[in-house]
């Protein structure tokens, strides 16, 4: 422990940085950068990386106030969904899949999703491409549920105390939060949110003491969706790709929403609320397709 406190202090140091916005300077201030931080020369992006040929599994670094890596995962309506890659893998937990580009090694933080646009990744500087083994691996973590192997991932942490992980993948939420939230451009539900939180406010959730107590956990994850905290907000997404986009409901506490079932919604927490388990939301989310019989 003792150890991962003296890696997370590093972790904290090598964020503490002049920002520096990367269209601003050559490709040769990019890649002087890159040694500084990573102490090994990086690949120049190629000319036959064109705008439309993102590919799922390549790895990019920009600087927006902290370094911050990630991996091209799909592209959206109008956004890219990426994943953050992380070279701090003395952090790594069972959530992470670990991988190894240019010969060191890096981690994928499956939890931490974010969207980035078209613009922003073409003018991020482009490390290499995850190899094809490991991708196959983690399309089938992402896309069909599956755990990340033993070998490919880290500790499996008891929900309850305050592990230097837990510290490390707050702080790693905190970096691209403003690339989380952007999903919301992009899907219209501010009624179905709105409706949620007045129920939570308006009505008596009895919440166990054990509940309460686990405040500090920041995800959750079930068969149907995975669930992660961000400051006064649970964003949702769906896993199982039998529901989204289907006729069904979505349960809380109780209270039923009839509707499409979208990929991704977000369930404000009211104050009196807001430091129950996640754990606890989660065993109160229930997502089902209506019964068309």
């Amino acid at each position: 422990m003792r150890y991962l406190e003296k890696i997370y202090r590093l972790y904290i140091e090598s964020k503490k940085m002049p920002e520096i916005k990367i269209e601003e300077i050559t490709e040769e201030e990019k890649i002087e950068i890159e040694k500084k931080f990573r102490g090994f020369p990086v690949e120049k992006k190629q000319e036959n990386i064109q705008k439309n040929k993102l590919q799922f599994g390549e790895v990019y670094f920009f600087i927006n106030r902290v370094p911050i890596y990630f991996m091209i995962n799909a592209n959206l309506d109008g956004f890219y969904s990426v994943y953050k890659v992380s070279d701090f893998v003395d952090f790594a937990t069972n959530r992470d899949y670990i991988f190894k580009l240019n010969g060191l090694y890096y981690m994928l933080e499956t939890w931490n999703e974010f969207f980035l646009t078209e613009e922003e990744i073409k003018n991020a500087l482009f490390i290499g491409k995850i190899p094809e083994e490991d991708l196959q691996i983690i399309n089938s973590v992402l896309y069909e549920g599956k755990e990340i192997p033993e070998k490919k991932r880290g500790l499996t942490l008891l929900p309850e105390g305050n592990y230097p992980q837990l510290k490390f993948q707050k702080d790693e939420l905190e970096d691209v939060y403003k690339y989380i939230v952007r999903i919301f451009h992009i899907i219209e539900e501010e009624d179905f949110m709105n409706s949620i939180y007045n129920s939570l406010i308006e009505r008596e959730i009895p919440v166990p003491s054990v509940a309460a107590a686990a405040g500090k956990e920041l995800f959750a994850e079930r068969n149907d969706f995975l669930m992660r905290k961000e400051k006064d907000e649970l964003i949702v997404k769906v896993i199982n790709k039998n529901l989204i986009g289907k006729n069904g409901t979505i349960t809380i506490f109780g209270k039923e929403y009839t509707g499409i079932i979208p990929e991704y919604f977000r369930i404000k927490i009211p104050e009196r609320l807001s430091e129950v388990s996640v754990e606890y939301f989660a065993d109160n989310l229930k997502i089902e397709v209506k019964d068309e019989s």
